[in-house]
């Protein structure tokens, strides 16, 4: 019925609730940011792991290519040179 005015410390207590729910929501928003980060980051360095496997997997199929390369230069020349010494 009738609107008393409220005191400085029912006031105060009213701001200060009011404070303390905002402060709680904004705490719950934000845990669930840094949780969706997280996950991100957990996935982004999933995928760069798999990533290097792969390149390092990449990089010693083609090691195992250059030297089977050079190995076969090496013995392809090497029977030129016994041939061009024994012609002479």
């Amino acid at each position: 019925m009738w609107n008393y005015p409220q005191s400085k410390t029912e006031q105060t207590m009213d701001s200060v609730e009011a404070v303390a729910a905002e402060l709680a929501k904004h705490e719950a928003i934000c845990a669930e940011r840094w949780k969706t980060i997280f996950n991100k980051i957990e996935d982004i360095e999933e995928e760069s792991d798999n990533r290097f496997n792969r390149i390092d997997e990449k990089t010693t199929r083609i090691e195992s290519i250059l030297i089977a390369c050079a190995g076969f230069l090496l013995v392809s020349l090497s029977g030129v040179i016994i041939t061009m010494i024994t012609v002479h």
